[in-house]
């Protein structure tokens, strides 16, 4: 379990404020586009957030996507922590089951984007799973507009499994309130064999916000986002997938938010962010 000493806590983040106070831009990216690390990628080093968002920003990350494991402080002293890091924080994940009980929580924080990136697995295996979900998902889209939040779904590849009478995804653009947007892992849809440019045209002004990790040469698909789909991570340029295509897609839709989140590595998690930024951030965009 993560704790943290609130005298700490707030000693720690003013030391590393002082650290990146002469930092007044953040590092420059060939495509000029932002990137930014989902904490679930670094969910191992959480209990140290400082020295976390240290390394994060010390490699040129521009900001974070918030995870429920830092949950555990009051948002404003989070707010604070991602402040003194020299980062940002536009979007944040909530977990289902307490969705509308964190939308003040993520409206305290200052984010942008309220985001769910899980349905519990009893409502993945059976099309009444996903409009009990639809239904969850707009009564705390509801909630977050009230509170001046956008309200975001985050789909992986279980929903894109075929059943008698449809898939989830299908179920879920139907019912959601047209304004919950897409948070679109690029990763996950080819997981699931969806092609990922068609998918982004069809998602069109849904489509919010892009997680980015790359896949292996891995045959077949899977719909579970099991330990062997997971497997099939690396990191971003050293897979299959055509980022220079993907990425400026996603610019031309008018994207901003791009959020590296990989699952899992073959190498130290240090590495593999700075891995995926050396890629990113010299990648040419057209």
């Amino acid at each position: 379990m993560l704790t943290r000493r609130r005298f700490t806590a707030l000693s720690t983040a003013a030391a590393g404020a002082a650290l990146v106070a002469p930092l007044t831009s953040h590092a420059a990216t060939r495509s000029g586009l932002e990137f930014g690390v989902q904490l679930y990628m670094v969910r191992d080093r959480l209990q140290d957030l400082d020295a976390t968002l240290a390394l994060i920003r010390e490699i040129g990350y521009s900001s974070i996507e918030t995870y429920p494991l830092v949950y555990n402080r009051p948002a404003k002293e989070l707010k604070r922590q991602i402040a003194a890091a020299g980062l940002k924080a536009t979007s944040g994940h909530f977990d289902y089951p307490t969705l509308e009980e964190h939308v003040n929580y993520a409206a305290e924080l200052g984010l942008t984007y309220m985001a769910c990136p899980w349905i519990p697995k009893p409502l993945q295996d059976s099309l009444d799973g996903f409009h009990q979900a639809a239904a969850h998902f707009n009564q705390a889209a509801v909630k977050a507009k009230k509170a001046g939040l956008n309200f975001a779904f985050h789909p992986h590849n279980y929903e894109f499994k075929k059943y008698q009478g449809g898939r989830g995804f299908e179920i879920l653009m139907r019912e959601l309130d047209p304004a919950i947007k897409i948070e679109l892992d690029i990763f996950w849809a080819v997981e699931a064999g969806e092609d990922p440019l068609a998918l982004m045209h069809t998602l069109g002004e849904r489509l919010a916000l892009i997680h980015i990790k790359d896949r292996k040469p891995a045959a077949g698909v899977t719909f579970a986002p099991d330990a062997v789909a997971i497997s099939h991570c690396i990191e971003a340029g050293a897979g299959t997938l055509d980022w220079k295509a993907l990425l400026g897609a996603a610019r031309r839709l008018g994207i901003t938010e791009y959020y590296v989140d990989q699952d899992a590595s073959d190498i130290p998690i240090d590495q593999s962010l700075r891995r995926n930024w050396k890629y990113l951030s010299q990648l040419q965009i057209g």
